[in-house]
């Protein structure tokens, strides 16, 4: 098996049976098989530096806090990163938890280079010691580790999460909402934005899993009984796309005339779905997804029960190749799999749009999703731009972003000429000036309720079926208290973007 494919492969079992139970020897076991002829001492250094800051400290769950790094530097060696990604793993929150013990971004500098320190410096949080309530300061935070992100950060960012959601159950339900908030509207946006998609499904599965624990839990019971009641016909069906696409079955190859394509065959597996993917399928059915599960919708002839992957070697995809990844798979579809009643009901496109598949049919009606991609493709549509060898700055704009309120319930609101409109439950009058408009939002005033003439402040929550007026002005500026108002991913963005162009966060700098 090719090499990407094989980091690929083992990124993503390790993701699946994440274990908590980490040492220093499996990280550097794991450095060395990516990096044969690494020197390693800049890694060593650095575990020997966080376990001595982070010595006596543990995390909620009760384990020491060293661990929490160690699994961050082990999921980042998973990927193959280098040795510098590698080290600011290691050492990830030992400024931010440690400034006391004399931890400082100057000092890792000085230590470990500048690519180190700025890994670290784009994930730390601003310092603590100051007057400045908690609420703002980790706003501020975002803006600056927003404004600082390159891709080994981002990469450091991402594990980290995954840690964070994976271990959750120890803290309060509180905290564990927001910190599964901060990821939908801080950390997955970033994510998308440089194309690292597997990535971005495995942390909103698991933001997912812990906002709407009672949807997730109805929809894998409801994914579980399916894959059980229909395991008969498609381990039959599986069973035989598997001979198909295994270039070492040759009687099979030979049997079909597909042995002279077979050699471009990398890999092929088979995997159960995301459920936040078969969530984001239902949202299509209706916004109401609780009404859709009890209407029964959720069966095999609407929802595909697996995801199939064809991997490829690079060579399709060279200019004037005989052989092209759709050509090779309409061989195999009209030589194999039609005879054994596998067929395309049709090619589409993934919920969000970024990726096509082909719907199959097996001669049982059971769906399923396949996936065919090139090595190269794939080991991108992974990690996106996140692995490329470059330090500089992501330019990280919230305004391409799509709006992620995916899971809030809404309520119909009306503006004072009589237009319909819906925003989410909860949200101010801020926020529904923000959706009207940016500028609107930014220079918001006071807002008019139900023909009232009482001026109401940004803090006004909406009801449903409120009719209301925004009034706004020039010279009104935004303050930074104006986030503890809003509610939206929308607004909040906006707010945030203007606070990047007018007041950039460096370091520990304040405004």
């Amino acid at each position: 098996m090719h090499e990407k494919i094989r980091t690929i492969n083992k990124f993503l079992a390790a993701i699946t049976d994440y274990q908590t139970e980490c040492s220093f020897e499996k990280v550097l076991r794991e450095v060395k098989e990516h990096h044969k002829f690494l020197d390693v001492d800049m890694i060593i250094r650095a575990y020997n530096y966080a376990e001595e800051m982070h010595r006596g400290i543990f995390r909620k769950s009760g384990e020491p806090y060293i661990v929490h790094p160690l699994r961050v530097a082990y999921t980042v060696a998973l990927s193959g990163a280098d040795a510098e990604t590698v080290t600011a793993a290691l050492l990830h929150d030992v400024v931010e938890d440690c400034r006391e013990k004399g931890a400082t971004i100057e000092k890792l500098e000085e230590d470990y280079g500048m690519i180190v320190a700025n890994i670290v410096d784009a994930v730390t949080k601003l310092s603590t010691d100051t007057e400045i309530p908690k609420a703002e300061l980790d706003i501020m935070s975002e803006i600056k580790m927003q404004s600082t992100m390159n891709p080994r950060a981002l990469l450091v960012k991402a594990a980290d999460r995954i840690d964070n959601l994976k271990t959750i159950e120890s803290m309060p339900e509180e905290k564990q909402l927001k910190k599964a908030q901060r990821t939908r509207e801080i950390i997955l946006p970033m994510i998308r934005d440089v194309g690292a998609y597997m990535l971005a499904d495995i942390l909103e599965e698991l933001c997912f899993k812990t906002v709407h624990k009672d949807i997730y839990g109805q929809i894998e019971e409801k994914y579980q009984n399916l894959l059980s009641t229909s395991s008969y016909s498609t381990s039959k069906t599986l069973d035989l796309i598997k001979r198909c696409f295994n270039k070492d079955e040759t009687s099979i190859q030979e049997k079909y005339k597909t042995d002279g394509l077979c050699g471009r065959i990398v890999d092929f597996s088979v995997d159960e779905r995301y459920l936040i993917s078969v969530f984001r399928y239902l949202k299509t059915i209706s916004d109401n997804v609780n009404s859709t599960l009890e209407s029964g919708v959720m069966n095999r002839k609407n929802v595909a029960l697996y995801d199939l992957m064809l991997i490829l070697d690079d060579s399709v995809a060279v200019k004037d190749s005989p052989v092209t990844s759709t050509s090779l798979f309409f061989t195999y579809l009209q030589n194999a799999l039609l005879a054994n009643g596998i067929y395309v009901v049709k090619i589409k496109k993934t919920t969000n749009g970024k990726t096509s598949y082909y719907k199959i049919q097996d001669s049982s009606g059971n769906f399923y999703r396949l996936f065919v991609r090139t090595e190269s493709e794939y080991y991108e549509y992974c990690f996106g731009k996140i692995m490329i060898d470059d330090d500089s700055v992501l330019n990280y704009d919230v305004n391409e972003v799509e709006p992620r309120d995916t899971y809030a319930p809404r309520i119909t609101v009306f503006r004072k000429n009589g237009q319909r409109d819906s925003i989410e439950a909860g949200a101010s009058v801020l926020d529904f000036a923000f959706q009207i408009h940016t500028d609107i939002g930014l220079h918001f005033s006071y807002a008019l309720v139900n023909g009232s003439m009482a001026q109401m402040g940004p803090y006004t929550r909406v009801n449903d079926n409120d009719t209301i007026e925004i009034v706004y002005k020039k010279e009104v500026r935004p303050s930074i208290e104006w986030f503890r108002y809003l509610t939206t991913s929308k607004a909040k963005d906006k707010l945030v973007r203007y606070f990047q162009i007018n007041h950039l966060i460096k370091g520990e700098e304040q405004y």
